[in-house]
C-alpha cells in the first residue's frame, strides 16, 4: 500500500516534466510527509487532450458517498479490483490521473515495531502513480471536494523485502493511455498497472520521525544506519 509520500519539486518541473498546465495552483512548498487529507496536485487530461495539474484531496469519495469522513479509509484501490468495486469501476473508465511523487515511505518488521524505509526512482525525477479520481458532491449539493485514490499492485522483488503491494507507477510511455479519458478499455488500462523494474527505484532506512505527521523536513528522507 501507500501511506506517505514526499514531492519536493516545484510546479515550474513539474509543469515541464508532465507537459501540463497549472490550474488553481499559484505556488507548490515541499513536502516530505504528504499525508491522507491533504490538498496535492494530480495530472488529469481533458478529451482535448490538454494536461493540467490540479489540487485534490488524497482520499476518495465516490459518488455514492453521503459522508466525506469515509476518505479516510479510500487512500489506496487494488489494481485488481477496479473494474468491479462499486466504488472505483464508474470512475475508473474515465477518471484516471498520475500523481506526481518525489518519492514514497514503506515500514517493515514486526507489528508495534516497524521501521520505515524512503523509496525513490533512481531513473527518473519522479514518480506517477496511477491515481483514479472523483469530484464528490454533496448530497445537499453545497460542496464539492476533488479527490483521489493511489492504486496499487504487486510489489516488485525488491520492494517485496518491506511489502507485498506498492503503488502502481507509470512509465512515461504510459501515460497517454492511461489520461486519455475517451479510453474505456479497462482490459488494456488494467494491462497497464504492473509492477516497477526494480533496478528504476532503491530504498533505504529512514527516521521514524516520519510517523508524524507534524513533522515534515529534509530529514525525514535522509538514510539511517
Amino acid at each position: 500500500m501507500c501511506g506517505r509520500y514526499t514531492l519536493i519539486e516545484n510546479l515550474k518541473d513539474l509543469e515541464e516534466w508532465f507537459d501540463a498546465d497549472r490550474i488553481e495552483l499559484d505556488e507548490l512548498q515541499p513536502s516530505y510527509n504528504v499525508a491522507p487529507s491533504q490538498m496535492v496536485p494530480v495530472v488529469g487530461e481533458n478529451e482535448e487532450g490538454r494536461r493540467s495539474i490540479l489540487p485534490f484531496q488524497w482520499g476518495f469519495l465516490p459518488f455514492w458517498a453521503d459522508e466525506k469522513d469515509i476518505s479516510y479509509s479510500m487512500i489506496n484501490a487494488r489494481a485488481e479490483t477496479l473494474d468491479s468495486k462499486r466504488s472505483y469501476k464508474r470512475n475508473f473508465k474515465r477518471y484516471r490521473c498520475l500523481v506526481p511523487a518525489s518519492g514514497f515511505y514503506e515500514w517493515s518488521g514486526e507489528k508495534g515495531d516497524k521501521e520505515p524505509c524512503y523509496i525513490y526512482p533512481t531513473e527518473e525525477p519522479v514518480f506517477a502513480f496511477a491515481g483514479i479520481y472523483n469530484v464528490w458532491q454533496s448530497p445537499d449539493d453545497d460542496e464539492t471536494i476533488p479527490t483521489f485514490t493511489i492504486v496499487t499492485t504487486d510489489a516488485n522483488k525488491k520492494i517485496k523485502e518491506l511489502h507485498d503491494r506498492m503503488p502502481a507507477i507509470l512509465m512515461k510511455d504510459e501515460w497517454e493511455e492511461w489520461l486519455d479519458p475517451l479510453n474505456d478499455d479497462t482490459e488494456t488500462l488494467k494491462e497497464l498497472l504492473q509492477s516497477f523494474p526494480d533496478d528504476a527505484l532503491d530504498f533505504h532506512q529512514v527516521s521514524k520521525k516520519v510517523n508524524n505527521v507534524e513533522n515534515n523536513d529534509k530529514e525525514l528522507i535522509e538514510p539511517i544506519e
